[in-house]
This record gives structure tokens, sequence and C-alpha cells, in this order.
């Protein structure tokens, strides 16, 4: 008996789901013949105003009615998408054309749930509407977004300033994830920072008079940035890593920096950090061990042969790698290959192998 109430149980949870999907699929059936109609209409207004060249005020109108729903957004984006390979220049004068609209619905987008509030700056950004403008309704709008916890809504209004490229408001944004403590990946913030749309000398000086004021972490994003972005800042940088008060974590991204960009005056600091660095502190070994190699020169080579006797693995592979990328092969190296070090020529013939190695599957395609 208690078999059979199992199986009509289950029966039930079936039927259930059959019809739960069944309603479903002819919800957003019924929901996918609204934005396609809504498309058609959509693309034969967006062509009257490209034929005129002009975005009037009945267009505007227009707009400010259809675009509350989200639906109606949905279908304004993808319109866009299939206009915008045809007339590229003519569609971006459109959408210069629509900054009002915007300014409008940033208020109406406020208001609504979540999901459908993040969708807007994600057009914004998609589009690239308001840049260079910097227009105080819009960004204090995305600002609002920023503070909400919601990673969707922080991450696209992040994206609409870039886009925006208004610094002050950029640096506000940073603030405020920053003193909120909210997750917020740091790749997400400098892969942002990078696509910024603005002055981003005045961005890099707002950067460094804010970043005392930073958390560590936040510290050390602004820091990738500046790697990714620009060799202009080494004497700024050089200057933070031979401070007092700095910590662990920005040492770390500030070898980084000067490892990818050559600063002949942090050449000895880089030099002290691979000598000096003992077991316990063994990522400082293994950084510069990966820096050195934007310095070639006989110490350069001296210093990344000691580090190849660490008995750290990856201080030792991070030095191997940077002899070979310095042109190092076999003949170079037969002190270490010779050596008593064991580990020393196992780690360099393992780097030197896989090269050759690559280097055959490069050839063989």
């Amino acid at each position: 008996m208690k078999v059979e109430i199992l199986i009509y149980a289950y029966l039930a949870v079936c039927a259930s789901m059959i019809a739960f999907n069944i309603a479903c699929f002819f919800v957003f059936r019924r929901k996918d013949k609204k934005i396609d109609t809504c498309k058609t209409d959509f693309t034969d207004e967006i062509k009257r105003c490209i034929e005129s060249n002009e975005v009037d005020e009945q267009h505007r109108k227009y707009l400010f009615k259809k675009l509350r729903r989200i639906n109606n957004l949905m279908a304004f984006d993808k319109t866009l998408e299939e206009l915008y390979p045809e007339n590229p220049e003519k569609i971006r004068r459109y959408i210069e054309g629509l900054s009002p609209v915007f300014v409008y619905l940033s208020l109406e987008y406020l208001k609504k749930n979540k999901l459908q509030a993040a969708y807007f700056p994600y057009i914004i950004k998609k589009y690239r509407i308001c840049s260079g403008q910097n227009i105080s309704i819009i960004t204090d709008a995305m600002l609002m977004l920023v503070r909400d916890p919601s990673l969707y809504c922080r991450e696209n209004a992040m994206q609409a300033l870039n886009v925006i490229g208004d610094a002050a408001s950029v640096i506000k944004a940073l603030r405020i994830i920053d003193e909120y403590g909210y997750y917020h990946h740091s790749k997400l913030i400098s892969d942002g920072l990078l696509e910024f749309s603005g002055d981003k000398e005045r961005l890099s000086d707002m950067l460094w008079r804010e970043f005392p004021n930073f958390s560590e972490k936040m510290q050390v994003t602004v820091l990738d940035y500046f790697r990714f972005s620009s060799g202009d800042h080494s004497e700024q940088i050089l200057r933070l890593l031979t401070s007092e008060n700095r910590t662990d974590e920005i040492a770390y991204s500030c070898i980084r920096y000067l490892g990818k960009y050559h600063y002949e005056p942090a050449y000895p600091y880089l030099l002290d950090f691979a000598e000096a660095s003992d077991e316990i502190h063994w990522e400082y070994a293994a950084i510069t061990a990966t820096a050195l190699a934007c310095y070639p020169c006989k110490k350069t080579e001296e210093a990344l042969k000691a580090l190849l006797h660490s008995k750290n693995w990856y201080v030792r592979y991070n030095a191997s790698q940077s002899l070979d990328c310095l042109g190092f092969d076999y003949t170079d190296l037969i002190d270490i290959f010779e050596g008593d070090d064991r580990y020393a020529g196992e780690i360099m013939r393992y780097r030197l192998d896989q090269k050759k190695m690559k280097e055959k599957e490069t050839s063989a395609v």
C-alpha cells in the first residue's frame, strides 16, 4: 500500500511538471510574439528617423511611452542589433540623439525590480548611449545602482559609468563599492576601468589622489588597472614599493608592474627582493623572478641562476621561465645541468623541453 502511494505521488509530481512546462511554453510563446510585433514597430520608427536624419520630438515621446516596459526595451535592443550592421554610421547618429529619452528612463527603471533595473545600464553600455556626456541625472541613477547588493546591478552600472566617461563619477562608484564592502571581483573592476571612454589621464590622476583612502583590496585592483593600461606610472609605483607602510599585497602588485614596464631605477630594488627573500616570504622571490625577465644583463642572469636553487618550486619555475624568455638554452646553462643541485637542473630541463615540444607542435601545424 505504501508503495502504491509513493507511485501515485510520483505520477502527480510528473503531471504537475508537465503542466507547468506546457504553461511556460504558451506564456513564452505569447511573449515572443509581442516582442516580434514591437520589433516591427520599432524598425519602422527608427528607419523613419534615419531617413530624415533627425530624432524628432514625436519619436522621443513614442520611446518615452514604449521603453518604460522591460519587454519593449528588449525588443528595442534586438531591433538595434539587426539594424546596426546595415548602416552603422546612421544608427550611431540616431543613438546619439537618444540622451533625453534615457534621462527620463533612468528615473523609471530605478523604481523597478533589480533584474529589470540591471538591464537598463546594460543597454547604455552596449550602445554607448550618453558617451562623453556628463548628464547628472543618469550618473546619479548609475551610482544608486552601484549601491545595490545585486552584483548584476553593480557591474552593469559600473560598465555604464565607464562608457559615459566621467572620471569623478567612476571614483565615487569605486568608493561606494569599497565602503559598502560588497563582493565585486577585482578583475571586473580593473577590466571595466580599461574601457573608460573619457579623459584617461584625469582618471589616473584622480585614482592616485584617492589611492590612500582605498582599502588594500581596492588599492591592488587600481594597481592592476595601471599595470594593464600604461607604463606612465613607474615613478609612483617605485615610490609606493619602497614606502615603509606598504603591505605585502601592494608590494607584489608593484613588482608585477615593474616587471612589465622596464624602469631602470627600480632594478636595484628588484635584485634586493630576489636575494633577500627567505622561505617564509617566498612570494617576493617568485614574483621578482618573473619581473627580472624585463631587465636583461649579467646581474640578472646571476640572480636568476641563484633562484634556481631555491627550495620553493614556484621560485625555481619562475626563474627557469625568465631564463628561457631571455634566450638562454642548454649550452648557456651547462653549469646548472652539471651542478650538484639536481632540482635546479630538472626544473630548467623541464622548461626547455616544454618549449621544444611546443615548437615542434607549431611547426607540425
